[in-house]
């Protein structure tokens, strides 16, 4: 086999654990705020899975954010004369 066979074949399944991983994150952050509003819950429970759920969420977007290109297409720049 190829190295570079090797390496690519590699990434693919990097790649869709990755994509798992953050979907896990995100999912956990949307429960802990569905269990901040839940009227059933203790009050300090109530508090302690809205901080925590927001703040996986803001992990969560700002991951999705650095992990994702500034622009989609290269932008070709003209060298001043």
């Amino acid at each position: 086999m190829r190295p570079r066979l090797f390496w690519r074949l590699l990434f693919v399944p990097v790649v869709v654990l990755g994509a798992f991983l953050y979907l896990s994150l995100i999912s956990l952050g949307g429960y802990l705020l569905m269990l901040g509003f839940d009227a059933e819950q203790p009050q300090p429970q109530r508090l302690m899975a809205l901080a925590g759920g927001g703040l996986i969420l803001l992990v969560g977007f700002w991951l999705l954010r650095v992990a994702m290109p500034r622009r989609i297409s290269p932008v070709l720049v003209e060298p001043e004369r």
